[in-house]
């Protein structure tokens, strides 16, 4: 199991040429459409996502959304929705 991380953890990780506050928005804009999509989605398991060159994993639930994977590591970053 990994140490739980925050979003800001994750972001100040970023490479140097990628806004912080655009990546931000951009992750929320990405989720929210996955979201739109039927019930089931839920049940399929963590759905791979690409926001800003950047790839990671992501696990929907009812209330949020858990990164487990982003850029190549492991990790635990839950994202309230």
């Amino acid at each position: 199991m990994t140490k739980e991380t925050t979003l800001a953890e994750l972001i100040s990780g970023l490479p140097p040429t990628i806004d912080p506050a655009k990546f931000t928005a951009d992750l929320f804009r990405a989720i929210s459409r996955l979201r739109r999509r039927p019930l089931d989605v839920y049940y399929a398991g963590p759905r791979s996502l690409r926001v800003d060159g950047v790839t990671m994993m992501v696990d929907l639930q009812p209330k949020q959304a858990v990164i487990i994977h982003f850029n190549g590591r492991q990790v635990n970053v839950q994202v309230p929705l």
